[in-house]
Parts: C-alpha cells; sequence; structure tokens
C-alpha cells in the first residue's frame, strides 16, 4: 500500500489524524480483497499504455529526424523540428492533466516529463541558430547554462501544476544538468562548484520534501537524497577531493540515521548504497597499491553484504511495526 502510507505519513505529520487512526487505516487496507484494493479507473490500461507507446514514438522520431535530416534544414526547419513537439507535449500534458481518469493523468504526467528534455532541446537549437544575446549552446558556458535554467524552470513550473513523481525526477535531473552548467561556467569545468551546487539543491529539496511543502514524499526523498550524495561524490574526483569522499560518508550516514528516525526505507536505501559506493571509491583510490585489487574487493564485498543485510532487517522491523 505505497499510496496508502503516503497519504498517512502527510496526514500524521499535519495533524490531521493520530496513530490510533493511522493503524486502523493499514487495519482496514490489509483486510480489503485484492481485486477491491484499488479502483478499476486506477489501473493502468490499454488507452493508458497506447498514449505512453505514443509519447515514445514521437519523441523516437524527433530524435531521428535530428539525426537523419539536422545537417540539410534550415534554421527555421530547425526550430520548428524541435519546438512543434515541445508544444504538442505541454498541451497534450495539461489536457490529460483535466481529466479525472487516473491513467490519463498518468500519461499526461509522462508527456510534461518529456516535454522538459524537448524544452531544453528547444532552447539550445534557438541558441545555436539565431545567437540571441550573442549567446551559443556549442562551447558557450553561458548559453549551457541559460539552456540548462530553462529546462530546470520549465519542470519546476510543471511540477507547481501538477506535483507528481515523473515531474520530481524531470526536476532533479534539470537541477543536477544545472549543476554540471554553472561548473562549466569558469574557464575550467569546476567539480568542487558543480558538485557542492547539487549538494546544495539535495539538501534544500529535503528540507522542503520533510516540512511536506514539496511532494509527492517518496520521489521527494529519493530523488533529493540522492543529490546530497551524489553532489560530494562527483566533488570528490579532484587532486585534494578526500574532504568530499570524507563528506560522502557524513551525507550517507546522515541519510541512515534520518531513515531510522523518519521510519524511511528510502533514506535508508540510499544511504547504505551511497555509504557502499563511497567505501569502494575510497579503498581503491587511496588503498588499492597497499592492500591490492583481491583484499579491496573482499573489504568492497563485505561492505555490499553488511549494507544488504542492514536494508534487510530495517525492512523486516518496518514491516513488523506496521502490522502491530
Amino acid at each position: 500500500m505505497p499510496d496508502v502510507e503516503e497519504h498517512l505519513e502527510r496526514w500524521l505529520d499535519a495533524g490531521v489524524i493520530h496513530d490510533s487512526d493511522a493503524e486502523r487505516i493499514r487495519a482496514f487496507e490489509r483486510q480489503r480483497p485484492a481485486g477491491l484494493a484499488r479502483p478499476s479507473g486506477e489501473r493502468p490500461g490499454a488507452i493508458e499504455a497506447l498514449l505512453y507507446l505514443g509519447v515514445v514514438v514521437v519523441s523516437v522520431g524527433v530524435f531521428a529526424l535530428i539525426e537523419q535530416r539536422w545537417p540539410d534544414l534550415d534554421s527555421w526547419a530547425r526550430v520548428m523540428a524541435i519546438g512543434v513537439p515541445t508544444l504538442l507535449a505541454l498541451a497534450l500534458g495539461a489536457g490529460l492533466h483535466t481529466s479525472k481518469e487516473p491513467g490519463l493523468d498518468r500519461a499526461g504526467q509522462l508527456a510534461w516529463f518529456v516535454a522538459v528534455a524537448l524544452f531544453a532541446g528547444s532552447v539550445a537549437v534557438i541558441l545555436n541558430e539565431f545567437e540571441p544575446a550573442g549567446l551559443t549552446f556549442e562551447d558557450d558556458a553561458n548559453g549551457l547554462l541559460t539552456v540548462m535554467s530553462a529546462a530546470a524552470g520549465l519542470a519546476l513550473i510543471l511540477w507547481v501544476f501538477n506535483p507528481a513523481h515523473p515531474q520530481v525526477v524531470a526536476l532533479g535531473a534539470a537541477l543536477f544538468a544545472l549543476g554540471q552548467a554553472v561548473g562549466n561556467w569558469p574557464d575550467e569545468f569546476s567539480q568542487v562548484l558543480a558538485g557542492m551546487l547539487i549538494f546544495g539543491f539535495g539538501v534544500a529539496g529535503l528540507a522542503l520534501t520533510e516540512a511536506g511543502t514539496f511532494l509527492p514524499r517518496f520521489s521527494g526523498r529519493l530523488i533529493f537524497a540522492t543529490l546530497c550524495v551524489a553532489g560530494p561524490y562527483e566533488a570528490g574526483f579532484t587532486e585534494n577531493g578526500m574532504v568530499f569522499e570524507l563528506m560522502v560518508f557524513a551525507a550517507g550516514g546522515a541519510l541512515i540515521a534520518l531513515g531510522v528516525m523518519r521510519a524511511s526505507f528510502t533514506f535508508l536505501a540510499v544511504g547504505v548504497i551511497a555509504s557502499f559506493v563511497g567505501l569502494v571509491t575510497f579503498i581503491f583510490e587511496h588503498f588499492e597499491d597497499r592492500l591490492g585489487a583481491p583484499v579491496a574487493l573482499m573489504i568492497s564485498g563485505g561492505a555490499l553484504i553488511a549494507g544488504v543485510l542492514l536494508l534487510a532487517r530495517f525492512r523486516s522491523a518496518e514491516q513488523i511495526r506496521r502490522l502491530r
């Protein structure tokens, strides 16, 4: 009952219901017949699947056109080739969002997810073809920053209109790309600048998610927790990156602690995975010459086993707690 749990967490945090009420709701949902677990309108159907297929086919067609015919197109045709699908994706998402059918709404979310990528491409083409204010996308840090800022802005606007999982993923991807664009802004690419900005996005997003401002909570926790560890991990690939490598462990430990405090398997999973990846990288970066690759692999494998056992134990304890 992932959807039920997400609603219960929101209601508990807002003080709408108490723990006893939440347990009665959980017990009621567990006792419902499997066929009645969800209204029939919430089940994916043929129409929804066809809409997904249509969005994917159009997207593939756009990229195929770019690959095959791009050099032969004039500037206005290039803008139209990617701009029209972008507008259609936005219009399709808006139209499906107004539908009261859950399946159509989910298809609209996918259309808006694709629209963010197409919009970034549209802005990049406009910059390359017409160079407004002297900006270009290729070999221009300012142009790259403009494109990624525009994509992040659109992703945020679409999330405001429809705070759904695909919009959260699109916003997270856009923020990560924006961090890379900012890191590319100096004369030489700065992994520290990019990584720390991504880390800042993650911390801010987690704070808003836990405050109940950013929803859905599950995808918000997953995406922003990932940014919290991805930023320091990237910053660690520098000559003096040990501070940031240790920061990965600190972020992973903080997420594990937060997962225990908030009873969130998502936080715990991201924290354990981040700690494992950070440990493997740290060992091979600093101790491979002393320990040798076989010993380094043995230590890494032991860390992986410990992480899996920790996740399994926490999940079992969480399931027992919910059944009580």
